[in-house]
């Protein structure tokens, strides 16, 4: 069809305008979105049954609780702190606890002074390495 030609049938369709023609236009579109629909659950469906296959369901499972358990109490914690402190402020002030705490594992029993403990604190490998506390 050319140019010229599609033009002026388009025309044609504009000028006749009928409620049948307005049905039939809403129908194909709502008959479009539900063979869309259709399609996805179908997909959906095929990798559901990938899933139920696999021998490791029961740990991919449990990966998926646990995950979403983390996710939750991060979740809370942010609707907490958010609350009291500033939510940075928390997770920097936990993550520096955590490397003092590796850091002091890492230090063999008797190997030197550690960190808080008498007179010499503060000389040992986590000099420095944190908030200070009064």
């Amino acid at each position: 069809m050319t140019g010229e030609s599609w033009d002026q049938a388009q025309r044609a369709r504009q000028t006749t305008w009928s409620p049948f023609a307005a049905l039939e236009e809403v129908a194909l579109l709502a008959l479009g979105a539900v063979d869309l629909a259709l399609d996805q659950v179908r997909q959906a469906t095929g990798r559901g049954e990938d899933v139920v296959r696999r021998s490791d369901l029961r740990e991919l499972v449990a990966d998926g609780v646990k995950e979403l358990r983390a996710r939750g109490e991060l979740a809370s914690k942010r609707v907490v702190a958010a609350d009291d402190d500033n939510y940075l402020e928390l997770m920097a002030r936990r993550a520096a606890g955590r490397r003092e705490r590796a850091d002091g594992a890492r230090t063999p029993a008797g190997a030197g002074p550690t960190a808080g403990a008498g007179p010499t604190a503060g000389a040992g490998p986590t000099a420095g390495a944190g908030p200070a506390h009064a």
